[in-house]
């Protein structure tokens, strides 16, 4: 009689066991948290930018008294999309005043450039860090005239600090090759730009994002 017992309290025990488990298996879906998917958005770019020529190359072949493109500074402003929590890009547009040593009444110094960046944000902070690459277009001239052009690639590094979940303030650190690639003549008799790797800017730029859905 004693193993027909023992079985008879092996299944009572077991069936108790299922039906205590039963519960916190219907449970489960509801108690898992999964991470939902990140949702892209828009993000609008402005800031002051201010720069200085570490490399003049073929714009300054001879004496740098006379060199066309000099420091200076001015405006910036993109539009771009953060895809995922760690990347974003962005395509702007910069313009910079010039000192030009009398050579131009008005240097301006124009860019069409894209940027890709790759982003850490610090959990638990409202801050953020990032390295991009990009490359773009560079005109230069007189006021808004285009006496010279060519390419441009650059690297940049920066962070921002998030005032709201839609404001961030921000510093960039960019450091750019341009390669002007049509001769030009300021009026002095030196032709420029006829040859020669590249000109090297370093760059500062303050910046505010604006995200959009």
């Amino acid at each position: 009689m004693l193993p027909k017992t023992n079985q008879r309290c092996a299944l009572l025990l077991g069936g108790a066991t299922l039906l205590c488990a039963a519960p916190a298996i219907a449970q489960e879906p509801h108690l898992s948290t999964r991470e939902a998917p990140y949702r892209s958005h828009r993000l609008l770019v402005v800031g002051f930018a201010t720069s200085a020529i570490l490399h003049a190359d073929a714009v300054c072949p001879n004496d740098l008294a006379l060199c066309p493109l000099g420091g200076g500074g001015g405006i910036a402003v993109a539009i771009g999309r953060r895809t995922s929590a760690s990347r974003e890009w962005l395509i702007g547009y910069d313009l910079s005043v010039r000192n030009a040593r009398n050579l131009f009444a008005s240097a301006t110094l124009q860019q069409v450039r894209f940027e890709y960046r790759w982003v850490y944000a610090s959990p638990g902070s409202n801050v953020e860090a990032f390295v991009g690459l990009g490359g773009g277009v560079v005109a230069y001239g007189e006021r808004f005239g285009v006496t010279t052009l060519g390419p441009a690639l650059s690297a940049s590094v920066g962070g921002s600090y998030y005032l709201s979940p839609f404001v961030n303030l921000g510093f960039v650190g960019r450091l750019e090759a341009l390669r002007f690639l049509v001769p030009f003549d300021t009026g002095d008799g030196v032709r420029r730009s006829d040859g020669g790797v590249a000109t090297v800017l370093l760059g500062g730029y303050v910046t505010a994002t604006f995200r959009g859905p």
